[in-house]
């Protein structure tokens, strides 16, 4: 009975641990979907904003971009020095970290470009 218990809880564990594995990607912020319109927002409205940009840009750089450099060096580590293909690999890795790196900060320079957009027609209206 105990050895039908353990081969019954051997997979189990091992699928949890493949689990967990696979929630330890990095996981791509989401960007704020829609901006208060600074010439007709209200001020709170402008402030829930401004809340939602700054905890976009905290995810990309605090927690996005480590988690990408993390993954990337783990990745070369687990490559064989040893290979022939060695060099060319961890090329083709750092090729495809350097592209999510910057595609983060793309779409962040973006995100923030759009919000100075709103805050201006915000403080526009208020000169009025």
């Amino acid at each position: 009975m105990k050895l039908a218990s353990i081969v019954a809880v051997v997979p189990l564990m091992l699928a949890v641990t493949g689990l967990a594995q696979a929630q330890t990607a990095c996981v791509y912020p989401q960007a704020p979907g829609t901006f208060p319109d600074g010439a007709t927002a209200p001020k709170e409205d402008m402030v829930a904003g401004q809340a939602s940009i700054k905890t976009y840009a905290t995810a990309v750089q605090e927690t996005y971009l480590p988690c990408l450099e993390k993954e990337k060096v783990d990745a070369i580590a687990k490559l064989d020095a040893a290979d022939e293909a060695y060099a060319q690999k961890k090329l083709a890795l750092e090729e495809i970290h350097a592209k999510k790196h910057n595609a983060a900060l793309d779409e962040l320079q973006a995100v923030a470009d759009r919000w100075k957009e709103v805050i201006t027609e915000f403080k526009a209206r208020d000169k009025k």
